[in-house]
């Protein structure tokens, strides 16, 4: 490979749409190796990579980087243009990668039929196959089950070029990056250390700073006062210098305002004054700055925008919410995920995990209707959130009182939601559409909560706002999920469906 780094140089970039600039004075570097780029769904990622791979060009400064680059994106709708020689390439390194990614020979002529995870491998595999000086991958596991995440991890361990990757899985992003950039636009922090370091780092920052203004506020306050009481003697002390207060015949007392002049004690609570007047422009310039430098910490703390977001319990006096004997359910002619016995208890805190297609939703929409049965406080949030499911979300929040309305959109807000897209045609996007009916749940106190692949379509800050919120939460929590941080910091409780169909406990 040749050159070794891109290289941003007083980048300056802006959309001819809008009023100001995107980013401005950008200097950073991207060394060989993975760096994860973290921040909210349009806060400027998407624009940074297309910069670092020539697809957009800046209007200002320069980009300096390697001849060959690749960007894969999201979407796996058609196969990669050259897919064709992959699939009929048997050097060394196109059967590696057809190995340890699972990719079929035969997938280009069935790419309909394949899942989203199959095509994906498939598109990283054949980008890898390439070989290129540097490679951009936009949210690789999307929809990837834990099976098929390892497999890409794997995968992209392996190159050795100059790697960007933009996720909002976690485990991931720490597995292989070992340098992070935390944007919200046009503010860009680069740090030497893996995202979750960067992720707490910048939270560290954020509370470095709130103290910093805490601290200036009330030293502006005391200089404030000071310059006021020393104004009040300056004053005081002009007044009592001037003759005029004594009569025209008053000799001594002229002939002792002159002594003061001459000695200069005359002027001494002036100058006092002028002294502080001065430092408390400078007091004034430094808060003024620390106030500054909290507004861009407050942009780079993703884990910052949780305060404010409660789901409230309703507690309930029994030993368990629901026991279920040994048992199985169909999945289909011929498969079946057998369990038991199970049982939940009024706290428990159990995520689900299995390859996709083991019968996790089947398992969790089973359980809804035991605890249905129970009557017992419920609420199920499914994997997916199609247009109906959102306008029923929006005519529900329109029906809400102004107090409750208020509330709903805070916590759209603290998810990253703009409150005036909320009647767009934006809301019905998959990520909008899971914040509002988040947003929505939050409003009703349960008992049992059962989230099938909640952070599917959230970006980072709203998956951690989230995570934060249900930490808090004190009831029974079910969670099928493929995030694995999310899990971990969540679930006590693992229930696996291994390949064989079999629910087994840990």
């Amino acid at each position: 490979m040749g050159m070794q780094s891109i290289h941003f140089s007083a980048v300056g970039f802006q959309y001819t749409q809008q009023t100001i600039p995107l980013f401005e004075h950008v200097d950073l570097v991207f060394p060989e190796g993975w760096t994860a780029i973290l921040g909210a769904n349009g806060g400027g990622k998407t624009t940074l990579l297309q910069l670092a791979t020539g697809i957009l060009t800046p209007d200002s400064g320069f980009i300096t980087r390697p001849e060959t680059r690749l960007y894969i994106a999201q979407r796996t709708d058609e196969p990669p243009e050259i897919y064709g020689d992959f699939s009929y390439a048997y050097d060394k390194e196109a059967c590696r990668l057809h190995g340890i990614l699972q990719v079929q020979r035969d997938w280009l002529y069935r790419w309909e039929t394949l899942s989203h995870g199959e095509r994906k491998r498939a598109q990283l595999a054949c980008a890898l196959w390439q070989e290129p000086e540097v490679m951009v991958v936009d949210e690789p596991t999307n929809h990837l089950d834990s099976t098929a995440i390892q497999l890409v991890t794997n995968a992209l361990g392996s190159y050795h070029g100059i790697g960007i990757l933009v996720s909002h899985d976690r485990t991931l992003a720490d597995t292989l990056c070992k340098r992070t950039a935390i944007v919200h636009a046009p503010h860009i922090r680069m740090m030497d250390c893996a995202p979750s370091i960067a992720l707490d780092e910048s939270s560290r920052i954020a509370s470095a700073a709130r103290q910093s203004v805490r601290d200036e506020t009330q030293n502006l306050n005391q200089i404030t006062t000071e310059l006021s009481r020393r104004s009040t003697l300056a004053s005081r002390q002009d007044s009592l210098r001037s003759k005029r207060i004594f009569s025209s015949k008053d000799h001594d007392g002229k002939a002792k305002i002159d002594a003061v002049r001459v000695s200069g004690a005359d002027g001494k609570a002036g100058r006092l004054k002028s002294q502080l007047e001065k430092r408390t422009s400078r007091v004034q310039d430094t808060a003024r700055t620390v106030r500054g430098d909290l507004v861009v910490a407050r942009l780079l703390d993703l884990q910052g925008p949780v305060a404010g977001i409660t789901i409230e319990s309703v507690p309930l006096k029994r030993d368990f919410i629901a026991r279920l004997p040994q048992g199985f359910l169909r999945l289909g002619p011929d498969r079946t995920v057998a369990y038991g016995p199970l049982e939940i208890g009024p706290y428990d805190r159990i995520g689900i995990t299995g390859d996709n297609g083991s019968g996790k939703s089947t398992l969790m929409r089973h359980l809804l209707s035991v605890v249905h049965d129970q009557d017992i406080p419920v609420t199920h949030v499914p994997q997916e959130q199609d247009s109906r499911s959102c306008r029923e979300g929006l005519e529900k929040l329109d029906s809400l009182d102004a107090s409750t309305k208020g509330r709903v959109i805070s916590s759209l807000v603290r998810l990253g939601s703009d409150p005036q897209l909320i009647r767009s045609s934006a809301m019905a996007s998959p990520g909008e559409a899971k914040k509002l009916l988040l947003s929505l749940l939050i409003e009703q106190p349960v008992s049992v909560l059962m989230l099938d692949e909640p952070t599917n379509h959230l970006d980072l800050p709203a998956r951690i706002a989230l995570e934060h919120a249900l930490a808090e939460y004190r009831g029974a929590l079910i969670c099928i999920s493929h995030d694995q941080t999310f899990l971990d910091s969540l679930c006590t409780i693992r229930w696996h469906i291994d390949t064989h169909g079999t629910v087994c406990l840990s």
